[in-house]
């Protein structure tokens, strides 16, 4: 089966964000949370958001060949707070660790998704998983261990049904936000 890029369900994901349905005080972008927390959350659009885990100051770094259809990626505000590792073919593909003085408060990715009962595959903004000071994506052999379910409602277009209520693999990550705070 050739799989494919719904661009529309991009523009739509823009609209929808569980994390900003949801009370400030129980969102995980707000709530002080440790790095480890929330790997998989759905966030909807492929962009970082303001507040991850407490935190705002950010680093950023994509792969190389990013898809054509992703947005494009800002720098972090604390970009020379961590530094960053990209490999090509081997895992992991983005490595990163914080400099000096600074912690990891969390980390958010975007992704492409894949889901066998859906024909195509959707790329999305997830939470992603990290220690305080150092984290990467995959696992040793380059295969991604986080999934990511999409609740009911959590795009809320009629024409979007087909993704909610599922859970996804990771096929790649395009970019990482890595949330930083002193300390």
């Amino acid at each position: 089966m050739i799989r494919r890029f719904s661009l529309a369900a991009l523009a739509l994901l823009a609209l929808a964000s569980p994390a900003a349905a949801a009370g400030l005080r129980d969102s995980p972008e707000y709530k002080r949370l440790p790095p480890t927390a929330n790997a998989g959350f759905f966030l909807g659009y492929p962009s970082g958001t303001y507040s991850w885990h407490g935190c705002t100051a950010t680093a950023t770094r994509s792969v190389v060949n990013r898809l054509p259809q992703a947005p494009p990626l800002h720098r972090g505000s604390k970009q020379g707070a961590v530094s960053f590792t990209v490999q090509l073919g081997t895992a992991p593909y983005i490595a990163w660790r914080a400099k000096r003085g600074w912690t990891i408060c969390g980390v958010q990715a975007a992704a492409v998704l894949r889901n066998a009962d859906v024909d195509s595959d959707l790329l999305a903004e997830i939470g992603y998983t990290s220690g305080r000071q150092a984290g990467s994506t995959a696992r040793g052999d380059g295969r991604e261990t986080i999934s990511v379910p999409i609740p009911r409602k959590a795009i809320d277009r009629a024409e979007y049904e087909r993704y909610e209520g599922k859970t996804f693999s990771i096929v790649s990550i395009q970019d990482v936000t890595v949330y930083v705070k002193r300390g």
